[in-house]
């Protein structure tokens, strides 16, 4: 039965848990469904305050597993264990880059977000992205963000951006472990797929 069920589809299993959403599944896909807002929902024909509710509750159960699974990870040890850390962005609507803060030991101190919106557009800094980690003393970070156009391919701006860190982490002394993006369709490491920008070995975790 647990394999059957893992077989599904998104509309599937969306189906089996509450059939009286299927109204709306004609207008948005499931990920899409999730980030809707309560009035654009309330404005499709045939859906009413009750089928709103039961998606804004399902909403909410999801939001609780991220970030209940996010609280739990205490340190970090492999590229893996960071994408899962920051796993709750892709289901964000807007680009939000965030700065993870950890000591020698690579216990996590704390996470941060540090832009909203198109990081290209505002202009991200070092500055901004390094800020919390020197306040906080970390002896690393990890920078993540997350691509909501739902790919999570690095751009040419990604591999500059990442090359940047690499080169202002080696004046503060503060090193970059990794830079991670996130997407509905699946994680990238930046150090698992350009190792070289890194200067260091793929092991560092």
């Amino acid at each position: 039965m647990e394999s059957e069920i893992r077989n599904l589809t998104d509309n599937e299993l969306l189906m089996l848990v509450n059939p009286s959403l299927s109204v709306m599944m004609g207008e948005y896909s499931v990920p899409e469904l999730f980030n809707v807002a309560e009035e654009e929902a309330l404005a499709i024909k045939g859906v009413g305050e009750a089928r709103v509710k039961v998606l804004l509750a399902l909403k909410e159960i999801a939001n609780r597993i991220i970030h209940r699974s996010k609280n739990s990870i205490k340190s970090i040890h492999s590229p893996r264990e960071a994408m899962e850390y920051f796993q709750f962005l892709a289901s964000k609507p807007t680009e939000e880059v965030w700065v993870m803060l950890l000591d020698s030991k690579n216990h996590i101190i704390g996470s941060t977000m540090v832009s909203k919106g198109n990081i290209y557009a505002s202009a991200l800094g070092m500055r901004e992205i390094f800020a919390p980690a020197v306040k906080r003393m970390a002896a690393a970070i990890v920078v993540a963000h997350n691509h909501p156009s739902g790919i999570s391919t690095p751009s040419q701006e990604d591999i500059k951006i990442t090359k940047d860190l690499v080169a202002s982490s080696e004046i503060l002394g503060i090193q970059v472990l990794d830079h991670i993006i996130i997407a509905k369709e699946g994680a990238v490491s930046l150090r698992e797929a350009y190792g070289e920008i890194f200067n260091t070995s793929k092991d560092i975790f």
